[in-house]
């Protein structure tokens, strides 16, 4: 229907106007109270509001006032992922907090400090004695063979009692009171060893710490990035709502037509087949922030942080090679190579000095005795205060010295081992300084382009939307613009998702656990 017929329809079938009036309403004029009463026909029977925008974060919310009562907006459908029974909200302090305090994984790693620890307590009391203290008693009926060879029909019977136990005819006490067995190289090497592998283990835990505090910081970050994508996406679905009512209105009087508003309802639905994506992706993300901090997850997390907020922790504007040398010094991982080295560098001293030190036994008992037979004049007498004293040292070649060879070189393989493992470290270290810095600064690149992606968005949206409502143009084309800004949206946020990650990564890769400073925000010259 071209202008005239469509003038020709207003004056005998639509609102009975004035012709000075039917002019106005085509021609667009805004200053005419009678082109407001036209416009508030032919957009659905109740006077437009003026386009809304707020500027918050660096997020640009822009969409139509609510849709009248009659035109329900999508966004206020039940959710296609039902709600939990119950829910938390929660921030990142208490979540880095909270995965501090109980995750398994950062609970291993302490449980294996302290085992080291008391490895290290055992390494250094190998030249303490052991104490015992007990008795023994012996009986025996039948042959026995003299020193002379003779065979003696003997019944006897002895008792020993006091530091030590298991006291048999002539010999010394089997079990001394006071008792000091050790290799002299173990207890001359170990103790060492056991120190430097205490020192690896905390660096371990450390490394070990780091890493789930950077999956949990992860985790929160996606999930505050699916609930403010799910909250922009429900904000495009309902202006995607108003633009279907508009057309829907324009076709009704002639002004658009049938597969406008076909179009405009197929990409409404597919709006809202992204909603439902992103309400998924928020479930997935609440579940698997839950798993990092060992919570229940049928208890919904929700992130209080409602938009994303840019967070710099480490300029990444800085200088790459300042940057690796930090964290060369800083980084757990580096700490625990160099303990390794150490600890196979003992291992090797002591192997090497094995067959040139002993291995040392020295006892000492003191007890009562006494016993008799059938053969004495006593069967069972003679008890009197006795004591042993018992000392040996010990030099060994294993399997003619080739066995204490094997493992000499089998120490100098692992410390080749723990040399190339400390460079492997060592080259990891740079890539992921390197890695997180570029990526930081390609995100904040990327944030200025999605604001004035945003921005550009927002205002082509805006003024369709006013060449709308002043009927110099039909709803459908502001469905581009529509589709334009709701993209906009999901960029941005995952722009500054993207940033806020990439910095603790950098953070992480330095060497620091991750923590949470106050927002900055800035673009490296």
């Amino acid at each position: 229907m071209n202008h005239r017929a469509f003038r020709r329809w207003l004056s005998t079938i639509a609102v009975p106007l004035a012709s000075s009036v039917s002019l106005s309403i085509l021609c667009g004029c805004q200053t005419d109270e009678g082109a407001k009463v036209g416009r508030t026909a032919l957009l659905g029977g109740t006077a437009p509001s003026e386009v809304v925008v707020a500027a918050e974060s660096g997020l640009i919310q822009t969409g139509f006032a609510p849709a009248p009562s009659d035109a329900p907006s999508p966004s206020a459908a039940t959710p296609d992922i039902p709600p939990s029974a119950d829910e938390r909200p929660i921030d990142l302090a208490t979540a880095l907090a909270l995965a501090g305090a109980d995750n398994p994984t950062i609970a291993l790693a302490v449980e294996a400090v302290r085992a080291s620890e008391a490895d290290l307590l055992l390494a250094r009391s190998l030249l303490l004695p052991s104490l015992n203290a007990g008795s023994s008693f012996n009986l025996h009926r039948g042959n026995l063979q003299s020193s002379q060879g003779i065979i003696l029909d003997v019944d006897r019977q002895s008792l020993y009692a006091g530091a030590g136990s298991f006291a048999v005819g002539t010999g010394t006490v089997g079990i001394p009171g006071v008792r000091l067995t050790a290799h002299l190289a173990d207890a001359l090497y170990q103790p060492a060893a056991a120190r430097h592998m205490v020192q690896a283990q905390r660096f371990d835990a450390a490394a070990t710490r780091n890493t789930i505090l950077l999956e949990v910081a992860t985790r929160y970050l996606d999930l505050v990035s699916a609930e403010a994508r799910l909250a922009a996406l429900r904000q495009s679905e309902a202006e995607a709502a108003e633009v279907v009512r508009l057309t829907a209105n324009f076709t009704k009087v002639g002004q658009g037509r049938a597969s406008d508003e076909d179009r405009a309802r197929s990409d409404a639905l597919l709006l809202h087949t992204q909603v439902q994506g992103v309400e998924e992706e928020v479930a997935v993300a609440a579940a698997n922030l839950a798993r990092f901090l060992s919570l229940d997850p049928s208890v919904r997390l929700l992130a209080l942080d409602r938009l994303p907020p840019m967070i710099r922790l480490v300029d990444p504007c800085e200088d790459i090679e300042t940057l690796i040398a930090i964290a060369l010094r800083n980084r757990p991982e580096m700490g625990a190579a160099a303990a390794s080295i150490a600890v196979a560098e003992v291992n090797r001293r002591q192997e090497k000095a094995r067959p040139l030190l002993p291995f040392l036994s020295v006892g000492y008992s003191a007890g009562s005795f006494g016993g008799g037979s059938d053969t004495a004049d006593s069967r069972f007498g003679h008890f009197n205060n006795r004591t042993d004293f018992d000392a040996l040292a010990v030099w060994s070649l294993d399997n003619l010295g080739f066995g204490n060879l094997a493992v000499q070189r089998r120490t100098r393989a692992v410390v080749g081992q723990s040399v190339a493992n400390q460079v492997r470290v060592v080259d990891r270290v740079r890539q992921e300084v390197a890695a997180a810095r570029a990526l930081s600064i390609s995100r904040l690149e990327q944030i200025e382009v999605a604001r004035r992606q945003l921005a550009s968005a927002e205002s082509g949206y805006r003024l369709d939307v006013i060449r709308t409502r002043n009927l110099e143009g039909r709803p459908i084309e502001v469905l581009n613009s529509l589709n334009l800004l709701a993209t906009a949206r999901q960029d941005l946020i995952r722009a500054v998702i993207g940033y806020d990650q990439a910095q603790f990564q950098l953070f992480v890769a330095l060497g620091q656990p991750p923590s949470v400073m106050p927002p900055e925000d800035g673009a490296c010259p």
